[in-house]
Protein backbone atom coordinates (compact mmCIF):
# COMPACT_ATOMS: atom_id res chain seq x y z
CA UNK A 1 0.00 0.00 0.00
CA UNK A 2 1.08 3.34 -1.14
CA UNK A 3 0.64 5.59 1.46
CA UNK A 4 1.69 8.95 2.27
CA UNK A 5 1.64 11.33 4.96
CA UNK A 6 -0.82 13.89 3.41
CA UNK A 7 -3.02 10.59 2.63
CA UNK A 8 -3.03 9.95 6.74
CA UNK A 9 -4.37 14.16 6.48
CA UNK A 10 -6.99 13.47 4.19
CA UNK A 11 -8.51 10.45 6.19
CA UNK A 12 -8.62 12.65 9.35
CA UNK A 13 -10.60 15.16 7.74
CA UNK A 14 -12.90 12.97 5.90
CA UNK A 15 -13.40 10.70 8.84
CA UNK A 16 -13.79 13.98 11.02
CA UNK A 17 -16.41 15.43 8.33
CA UNK A 18 -18.57 11.83 7.71
CA UNK A 19 -18.69 11.41 11.42
CA UNK A 20 -18.96 14.68 13.00
CA UNK A 21 -15.93 13.97 15.66
CA UNK A 22 -12.70 15.94 17.17
CA UNK A 23 -9.47 15.00 15.44
CA UNK A 24 -8.85 12.63 18.69
CA UNK A 25 -11.91 10.57 17.97
CA UNK A 26 -11.33 10.43 14.37
CA UNK A 27 -8.00 8.99 15.59
CA UNK A 28 -9.47 6.36 17.48
CA UNK A 29 -11.67 5.47 14.92
CA UNK A 30 -8.85 4.82 12.67
CA UNK A 31 -6.32 3.45 14.83
CA UNK A 32 -9.65 0.75 15.73
CA UNK A 33 -8.46 -0.83 12.60
CA UNK A 34 -5.66 -3.46 13.29
CA UNK A 35 -4.29 -3.10 9.57
CA UNK A 36 -4.32 1.21 9.96
CA UNK A 37 -2.49 0.72 13.44
CA UNK A 38 -0.13 -1.52 11.43
CA UNK A 39 0.49 0.77 8.56
CA UNK A 40 0.69 3.35 11.15
CA UNK A 41 3.05 2.18 13.44
CA UNK A 42 5.64 0.76 10.23
CA UNK A 43 5.32 4.62 9.12
CA UNK A 44 6.20 6.06 13.26
CA UNK A 45 9.27 3.81 12.97
CA UNK A 46 10.45 4.90 9.03
CA UNK A 47 9.44 7.99 8.34
CA UNK A 48 10.89 11.14 10.26
CA UNK A 49 8.24 13.05 10.26
CA UNK A 50 5.63 10.85 11.64
CA UNK A 51 8.31 9.70 14.17
CA UNK A 52 8.68 13.27 15.15
CA UNK A 53 4.88 13.78 15.66
CA UNK A 54 4.66 10.41 17.56
CA UNK A 55 7.31 11.48 19.53
CA UNK A 56 5.34 14.98 20.39
CA UNK A 57 2.22 13.29 21.23
CA UNK A 58 4.10 11.04 23.90
CA UNK A 59 5.65 14.41 25.66
CA UNK A 60 2.60 16.18 25.51
CA UNK A 61 0.11 13.33 26.29
CA UNK A 62 2.14 11.46 28.72
CA UNK A 63 1.08 8.09 29.88
CA UNK A 64 -2.30 9.26 27.72
CA UNK A 65 -0.53 8.78 24.81
CA UNK A 66 -1.56 6.23 22.20
CA UNK A 67 2.31 5.62 21.32
CA UNK A 68 5.22 4.34 23.84
CA UNK A 69 8.38 4.21 23.75
CA UNK A 70 10.17 0.58 23.56
CA UNK A 71 13.81 1.19 23.20
CA UNK A 72 14.57 2.69 20.19
CA UNK A 73 11.11 2.36 18.31
CA UNK A 74 7.45 3.77 18.93
CA UNK A 75 4.47 1.73 19.19
CA UNK A 76 0.62 2.07 20.16
CA UNK A 77 0.04 1.86 23.57
CA UNK A 78 -1.67 -1.21 24.90
CA UNK A 79 -4.42 0.42 26.55
CA UNK A 80 -4.57 3.91 27.71
CA UNK A 81 -4.03 5.47 31.53
CA UNK A 82 -7.23 6.34 33.01
CA UNK A 83 -7.18 10.37 33.08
Amino acid sequence: MDFENRDFTLLVKSTREKFDVSIDEAHDLIFADPEMRRLIAWRINRDAACRKQALRDVRQKGEQSRFVLDGDRIRFRETLAKA
